[in-house]
């Protein structure tokens, strides 16, 4: 996704001009500082001064404007955890790196995790597909590399291994008590022992 410019407007052609930008960039700073209760429409036309008609014009509703900011989201995460991919070092190295980098990320937006979280349940797009290929491909690569056994089906490891970290993020956003290095540790466990299977 691009943006405003690749979201479908169901009642028309969108406009799109520097107040639908403006909306964005407000909708994600919100988005990721405080999560997804307080992005509402009324928030967005009380910051930015305008009545709802702005918003309408350019957007079909908030579920639209939050998958924008969702994906804006994830593409920032994606990028921090990809910066740590090294080819010259083994795939569970590689792999490790790349979930504790995400992990990392997600920990350090903490508001933006229990968005990123709600999202995901208003749909499988973006957020969670993008991840899920990324590790997608990585398994794949490994299994060409002869990292990874040959029959793994390397779509459920990588849903195996997303599913660890978001259930143990999940946890860490939501209770103060539980500790970074904690929920750190547990996650990391969970990847070992998905890698330790697709060696098997």
């Amino acid at each position: 996704m691009n943006g405003v410019r690749d979201m479908a407007f169901s009642k028309g052609k969108r406009i799109e001009d520097e107040t639908s930008k403006r909306i964005i960039d407000l909708a994600v700073n919100i988005g990721c500082r405080e999560g997804v209760d307080a992005l509402t429409v009324t928030r967005l036309c009380r910051e930015l001064s305008c009545d709802r008609r702005v918003i309408y014009n350019r957007f079909r509703d908030i579920d639209e404007i939050n998958l924008i900011v969702a994906d804006r989201c994830n593409e920032e995460l994606m990028d921090k955890a990809g910066t740590v991919m090294d080819p010259h070092t083994s795939f569970d190295e590689n792999v490790i790196a790349f979930m504790k980098a995400a992990f990392t990320y997600i920990y350090e937006k903490n508001a933006f995790f229990q968005y990123y979280a709600a999202l995901y349940k208003i749909t499988d797009k973006g957020v969670r597909n993008k991840m899920l290929q990324g590790l997608t491909d990585l398994i794949e690569a490994g299994k060409s590399k002869g990292d990874v056994h040959a029959e793994t089906d390397s779509c459920r490891a990588a849903l195996n291994i997303w599913t660890v970290m978001t259930g143990i993020s999940s946890m860490l956003a939501s209770n103060v008590n539980y500790k970074y290095q904690e929920g750190l540790d547990t996650m990391l466990y969970g990847v070992e022992a998905v890698l330790l299977y697709m060696r098997r």
